[in-house]
């Protein structure tokens, strides 16, 4: 039964008197109250934690305005996965053959981490489930008053949650490991925060739906839900809400949404996720230090790979800058430890370099006669070692994408395009599709692979 009263008489059994601040009930045992209503609470207007803790958000210019005025131009009912079509198919089937042979292209879940995430029916106080972080674990103390507000969802909770954990976890970082913050910070915290909560779910539902058209309206009614939330946390103009460890998470997950449904509503979350990144200094006071870093590096995934798809101006704004400040989500111990895996990672630096290059003379017309050709050959000659199997052979659709749309040869084209049909048969995220459909208008409409001069020629795509 879903809680209606403070988190300490559920976790005890009995029926809370929802008295404010403090239940009658908790005064009367000594127990400290956490009061009615979400787990995660800050004092109105003062920062809770950190080193600012005690002190008052400073004058934010408005952004709750600003925020809440984002929201109102995220259509409530957000587009329908796009319709597979015959030619889709096709997309699918593309041979992606390369120097090293046929690479495998049932590539599934199967050698995913499996999670169980079982409800503990003892103590509440008793690990519910455990992740491997680095050869230890992680203990996750699951709350059974936890108000899980997905009333639509409720049913399949667990299997939402395990999709989101194997397949889409997996696919969020460059190396998947123990360490994945997706699993080990973001699950943990849908269990306590029923904003993050009903964001994993939607995104999982989205991403199931294929295979499970009933989820499609399903995760539809949960993200309007989402945006009216968000919409009214802004309007509210409470600060500690809008900065809060629970919007950041839930704003980048609505963004992988995007990247799983194809949709174009990523043009109005982004700059939601840019106006939270330049109030860092009062933005989730309450995270770690590992937290922060881990959002920071998820936020900087989507700062690299979508301003260059949105317009020339933006694009070439970003490249401007040293690519360094960006590749902190590609480094993670496993590169220190693994001779294989931080070269891998080095190809994959190299390439999104190479393909930011591209970029850049195409967006300044800096290209002679020859020179295109050459630099996307050099391109596709630094991606061919990188097979079906490799480690993080799915951190380069945007790099196959922009080498794609610049090439002005056919073989050049076959080549990234069967890239990208690659990395969808593992990911299956919908952008893919999409981004292939636009290339197939870049081609008709900038034949000359001029087409960085003017992005916005054709409707945008989330592909990273």
């Amino acid at each position: 039964m879903p809680r209606d009263g403070c988190k300490e008489c559920s976790r005890r059994r009995i029926k809370c008197d929802k008295g404010v601040p403090e239940c009658v009930k908790c005064t009367k045992k000594g127990i400290k109250c956490t009061g009615v209503g979400r787990q995660i609470r800050f004092i109105e207007g003062v920062i809770s934690k950190g080193k600012r803790k005690g002190q008052t958000f400073p004058d934010v210019g408005g952004f709750t305005t600003k925020l809440g005025l984002e929201l109102e131009n995220v259509f409530m009912s957000t587009p329908r996965l796009e319709q597979h079509t015959e030619t889709d198919k096709e997309v699918e089937r593309v041979s992606v053959e390369t120097e090293h042979g046929p690479p495998n292209t049932d590539i599934d879940d199967d050698g995913a981490e499996e999670i169980q995430l079982v409800r503990y029916q003892g103590q509440h106080d008793l690990p519910a489930w455990t992740l491997p972080d680095d050869g230890t674990f992680m203990p996750f103390y699951y709350d059974p008053g936890a108000d899980l507000t997905l009333e639509l969802l409720k049913p399949g909770i667990q299997m939402l949650f395990n999709h989101f954990s194997q397949s889409i976890a997996s696919i969020m970082v460059v190396f998947d490991s123990g360490s994945n913050g997706y699993r080990n910070f973001l699950l943990p915290l849908a269990y306590e925060d029923d904003l993050v909560q009903r964001a994993v779910s939607v995104v999982a539902a989205f991403h199931m739906a294929p295979q499970r058209p009933d989820l499609l309206p399903v995760a539809e009614k949960g993200l309007s839900s989402i945006i009216q939330r968000l919409r009214a946390d802004a309007f509210a103009g409470e600060s500690n809400k809008v900065f809060s460890m629970s919007t950041w998470a839930t704003v980048i997950l609505l963004l992988v949404g995007e990247t799983v449904t194809g949709s174009q509503d990523f043009v109005h979350l982004y700059p939601m996720l840019t106006n939270l990144l330049s109030h860092n200094e009062v933005l989730a006071p309450e995270l770690t230090l590992v937290q922060r870093r881990f959002l920071l590096q998820q936020s900087r995934i989507f700062q690299l790979f979508t301003p260059p798809l949105l317009d020339s101006s933006q694009g070439c704004e970003t490249f401007q800058k040293d690519l360094s400040f960006y590749f902190d989500f590609m480094f993670s111990k496993e590169c220190f430890g693994d001779p294989c895996v931080a070269e891998e990672a080095v190809v994959y630096q190299d390439a999104i370099k190479q393909a930011r290059h591209i970029y850049m003379r195409q967006a300044l017309g800096n290209y002679h006669s020859g020179q295109l050709h050459e630099d996307v050959e050099k391109l596709r000659l630094m991606v061919i070692p990188i097979r079906s199997d490799s480690p993080g052979m799915h951190t380069l659709p945007w790099v196959y994408f922009i080498a794609a749309a610049s090439s002005e040869d056919q073989y050049h084209r076959t080549f990234f395009t069967s890239r990208l049909a690659q990395v969808y048969q593992k990911t299956r995220m919908n952008s893919i599709l999409v981004a292939l459909k636009r290339l197939e208008q870049i081609w008709l409409l900038q034949p000359s692979g001029e087409w960085a001069r003017n992005p916005s020629l054709v409707n945008p795509v989330l592909i990273i």
